[in-house]
């Protein structure tokens, strides 16, 4: 089971901080608590180390994930509003017993060092969370590439109901990372790199 400290961490507090968002409540704090979502990918390949800012999150489970693809081409079919898209986030993703906190995904959006590394190098990551002013998990994971399917679409749409781009983006040009967890550490000032999945026996 994933340590109920990390879920606590990366999921309950990052939608704490989307529901103040969506109360007009944006202030250091909040913007403090986005490190959930902005966290580093380590990748060591063909490119060299690599580390890489980018927006990750948990998934749907596989079971709830066609409805919910539907209901993101419904919310992308309208005319983009911020609160509406808040509002939807909190109340068809962001559901705590549809999630399966096993498996983060991320866009790719760049296609460069990190995307050399996993194409051409073994395709496994290290995903790293640091929020000020000491909390710090590391997530060794495997990693799949999508550049079609469910979990692509999911990821695009995810991403495209929040940030709506002006025009249309080009989903083909933008695969998902699927990072499926191996190993997490507690990295924190005390902890510093206890790991805490699986728990050591």
């Amino acid at each position: 089971m994933i340590p109920e400290e990390f879920i606590r961490y990366a999921f309950r507090e990052r939608v704490d901080g989307i529901r103040k968002l969506a109360e007009g409540n944006f202030g250091p704090g909040a913007l403090i608590g986005f490190t959930r979502h902005n966290a580093t990918i380590i990748t060591c390949g063909p490119a060299g180390v690599n580390g890489s800012v980018k927006g990750v999150g948990f998934v749907s489970r596989d079971e709830f994930l066609p409805e919910l693809i539907k209901k993101l081409r419904t919310e992308l079919s309208r005319p983009y509003d911020s609160k509406r898209a808040i509002q939807f986030l909190l109340n068809e993703v962001y559901i705590e017993e549809r999630i399966d906190f096993t498996k983060f995904v991320s866009l790719e959006l760049a296609k460069k060092h990190t995307w050399k590394n996993l194409t051409e190098g073994k395709k496994e990551a290290t995903i790293l969370f640091f929020t000020p002013p000491s909390t710090s998990y590391e997530v060794r994971c495997d990693v799949e590439i999508h550049g079609d399917g469910p979990m692509w679409e999911y990821a695009n749409a995810i991403h495209d109901v929040f940030h709506r781009p002006e025009k249309p983006r080009d989903w083909r040009k933008t695969p998902a990372y699927l990072f499926k967890i191996r190993e997490i550490y507690d990295n924190g000032e005390t902890a510093m790199g206890i790991r805490i999945y699986p728990r050591p026996t």
